[in-house]
């Protein structure tokens, strides 16, 4: 208590008799949120040949097993680069361990997900759903910056 302060009151300048409510406990909701047991993910990439038939421009070809649909879930990339963010910033997986293969184009990538990301659509999926491809919308962008260039 400072010395100019009367007796008997708080420094807030609340009489002592008066209770203070407290704070409301924040509501939980009512819907439990799925658990986030972390998975291990290990990538496997390799070169993509003629016969594969993969996507234009598209040079190798990832495979790793999804828990959730208990099947190989296999994408073509044209980087490591683009299969990197991919998982990383789209997934938001944590990329753990990276290592190259004996073969050209083949890398092993261990990521920590958690089971919960494999359920989610994909960001193709949905574009899938409203009937655009990943092409579509880059083409879509560079139209609209051509427009802002231009007006």
């Amino acid at each position: 208590m400072r010395r100019k302060d009367p007796p008997g009151e708080p420094l807030g300048g609340e009489p002592l008799g008066k209770e203070v409510p407290l704070p409301a406990v924040a509501e939980q909701p009512t819907e439990s949120l799925p658990s986030r047991r972390t998975h291990l993910v290990s990538i496997v990439t390799r070169a993509l040949a003629e016969a594969d038939g993969g996507e234009p421009g598209a040079m190798f070809r990832e495979r790793y097993w999804n828990p959730h649909d208990r099947r190989w879930s296999e994408a073509d990339f044209d980087s490591l680069e683009s299969l990197r963010r991919r998982h990383i910033e789209e997934q938001g997986w944590e990329l753990l361990q990276e290592q190259n293969l004996d073969t050209p184009l083949a890398v092993e990538l261990i990521f920590k997900a958690h089971r919960v990301d494999f359920t989610r659509p994909s960001r193709e999926q949905v574009l899938r759903d409203i009937g655009m491809t990943p092409d579509d919308v880059s083409d879509l962008l560079g139209h609209v910056d051509r427009e802002q260039e231009g007006g």
